[in-house]
């Protein structure tokens, strides 16, 4: 398929295929792992924090962007290396088990809306305990009000 690929070359353009095309079926795009990306860039900086291995998660991806379209282009040298194989490897697993960088973020932020969602529930309740005494209060004021009047 391509001149001069070493064999992890090969083995690693197999496996960037395969996460590719995973990444292109998630986000229903034709643009995989760059799609991916744009959609982590989407992400303020403040929810990105909420996961611990989003800032790497992003650079890995970048740099096996940037090794893939090094081999793609045949620029000899790609500074392709196991590591990288595995972590294209694990990525596509992570997908898989829902334990990627987006699946995490989405379980964090879904957790800090029902945390907002239950305070505002509280805060409904108490508000609502606080009119019901105000309106007993002031039923008994006028009850009270009416009684002395007619007693006079």
């Amino acid at each position: 398929e391509h001149k001069n690929m070493n064999n992890i070359e090969i083995i690693f353009f197999e496996e960037y295929k395969k996460l590719d095309n995973l990444c292109k079926d998630l986000l229903g795009s034709n643009q995989g792992i760059t799609q991916y990306l744009n959609e982590m860039e989407q992400i303020p900086f403040e929810k990105s924090k909420l996961v611990e291995s989003w800032q790497y998660d992003y650079k890995m991806l970048k740099h096996i962007r940037w090794i893939r379209n090094n081999i793609a282009h045949n620029n000899g040298d790609s500074e392709c290396s196991e590591s990288d194989v595995q972590y294209v490897k694990n990525f596509y697993q992570r997908i898989i088990n829902r334990t990627d960088s987006f699946s995490l973020i989405n379980v964090e932020i879904r957790k800090a809306e029902d945390n907002q969602a239950s305070r505002d529930n509280s805060n409904n309740v108490f508000i609502g305990i606080t009119m019901i005494a105000l309106i007993i209060i002031l039923v008994i004021f006028v009850l009270m009000i009416h009684y002395f009047m007619i007693n006079d």
